[in-house]
């Protein structure tokens, strides 16, 4: 029998239930203590959250992972030369592999992208450390969406004014600026969710039953938070298949001319997705409620608060086994799959001989699988009754073929192993279908794992924790380029790191992280 009581101002409301052993349990739902705003989800403020993250997935999936590094590499390669003659210069015409100088040292134009990475990587950790906890107040967590969506969609309308290969420097530039206002946004847009999930009406409808118990409640949480996340992602590919439409559209019709670089087209989609993210702002600052947080402390130092916060909670892993475990599988899991992507198209690029054509039709199709991938593994879900973690398991066990596959590449005289432009078209929409459902699996399952009323801190160790890995990919990446060595290695690495995240996710134990 389920017993509700409620503090007298209407803050508080604690569920005593049992659950499926007649253990007598208390569970807050959120209605008031931790959600000030507790108003029922309304459509057009789901949608609006919908639209939050759809916003920046073109940029996000089409920009970072396609375009910005096929930018990059291309400038710099135009202003390069040859790796074993530099008093040669580059010919981007063919494979290549070319260098350029900067700081004090040549570097391979494809380890300086991935060097690029590292660096908005680190930067991203600070903020996210500093500065991560302090959205969980006040309407910060839609302010600091809405300045860092403004401050990224105008870098990304400057690409344009890049017009000749030596300004590949400001190329660089403009991309850590474009990743770390992504990553902020992301952060944010992730802190949403569990407080979407908990004032959701479906959620509200069955918690208020008499028969409500521990385990349904938790069964609804993690029904409800799949479902509107798995929406999310859908609303994300169709975002990037639309962008990635019109991007092919531009590149039919539009051949840049001398003294244009040969990306210019590109530089004009990133301009495209710029204007995407920016007016998905102006719907998110319209419709979306602030579902604002408590003030912030009085007594706190805001230049320390976010920091103190992040390590009080690494302090408390001893108990909170549980998400450490899953953190550790995620630091592993989401360096690899965003590290394959770069690694595929510049490989395809520099080795394979991929035309802007070839990459585009890679990034209409990932997109594409993606959000076929999405509906497939939700529907999965739905019919077997696996739950969110095994769900995971399987995921990450099957990405681990990708870049096995490339192993394969360095047994002598077999015509596989990403020697083919077909097998790269084929795995493209394998990782596609595997990419839309464990990216929503992840963040529904860790949304399970949090304490309610800190969202924004937990999903900045979150990001931290994303972050904290994705330096790691790009900086072994670029040591591999930058050796002369096979970049095949650059396989062996990544089918490492999937293993790992495999393993540890499997160790996850969900009911007892509740």
């Amino acid at each position: 029998m389920a017993e509700e009581s409620m503090a007298s101002n209407g803050q508080q409301v604690s569920l005593d239930v049992t659950d499926s052993k007649g253990r007598s349990s208390v569970g807050l739902i959120n209605r008031g203590f931790f959600d000030i705003d507790n108003t029922p989800v309304s459509e057009s403020e789901l949608r609006a959250w919908f639209i939050s993250a759809a916003a920046i997935y073109p940029i996000t999936f089409g920009g970072l992972s396609f375009f910005i590094p096929l930018i990059v590499q291309a400038l710099s390669a135009g202003s390069g030369f040859v790796h074993v003659d530099h008093t040669i210069p580059c010919n981007t015409t063919s494979s290549y592999t070319c260098d350029i100088y900067f700081g004090g040292a040549w570097l391979d134009v494809t380890a300086f992208y991935f060097y690029n990475v590292a660096i908005a990587t680190a930067i991203q950790m600070v903020i996210f450390i500093t500065c991560g906890s302090i959205a969980d107040h006040r309407d910060w967590r839609k302010s600091i969406y809405l300045w860092s969506s403004l401050l990224g969609g105008t870098c990304c309308l400057l690409f344009p004014v890049l017009i000749r290969n030596d300004h590949y420097i400001y190329a660089w530039i403009l991309t850590i600026i474009i990743t770390v206002c992504i990553g902020i946004c992301w952060m944010l847009v992730y802190a949403y969710l569990p407080v979407i999930a908990r004032n959701h009406p479906d959620f509200l409808a069955k918690v208020d039953t008499a028969e409500a118990t521990k385990d349904t409640v938790l069964r609804e949480l993690d029904s409800i938070t799949n479902s509107i996340s798995s929406r999310q992602f859908v609303w994300m590919y169709v975002a990037a298949l639309l962008g990635m439409a019109a991007m092919i559209v531009l590149a039919l019709v539009y051949s840049p001319s001398q003294p244009l670089p040969e990306t210019y087209a590109l530089q004009i989609g990133i301009a495209l997705f710029g204007v995407i993210w920016l007016g998905g702002a102006l719907i998110v600052r319209k419709y979306l409620r602030a579902r604002p947080g408590p003030l912030f402390p009085i007594d706190a130092n805001i230049f320390t608060f976010s920091t103190k916060n992040v390590l009080r909670t690494i302090k408390k892993a001893n108990q909170m086994k549980q998400l450490f475990t899953f953190l550790i599988g995620w630091f592993m899991f989401s360096d690899s799959f965003q590290t394959l992507s770069s690694v595929a198209v510049l490989w395809a690029q520099s080795q394979l001989g991929f035309t802007t054509k070839d990459s585009l039709i890679l990034a209409v199709e990932v997109p594409l699988a993606a959000g076929i991938g999405v509906i497939m593994w939700r529907k999965l879900q739905e019919y077997t009754k696996i739950t969110s973690k095994t769900l995971l398991v399987i995921q990450s066990g099957l990405y681990t073929i990708v870049p096995l596959w490339g192993v394969l590449g360095f047994i002598p005289g077999i015509p596989v192993g990403y020697r083919t432009k077909l097998e790269i078209f084929v795995f493209s929409a394998y990782h596609g279908i595997l990419l839309g459902g464990s990216q929503s699996t992840c963040r529904s399952l860790y949304a399970q794992l949090i304490p309610p009323g800190s969202e924004a801190e937990f999903f900045s160790l979150y990001e931290i924790t994303d972050k904290g890995s994705a330096w790691l990919g790009p900086l072994v990446v670029a040591a591999i380029n930058n050796s002369g060595a096979n970049k095949l290695y650059s396989m062996v690495f990544l089918a490492a790191q999937f293993g790992l995240g495999f393993i540890a996710f499997s160790l996850v134990d969900v009911k007892q992280g509740n």
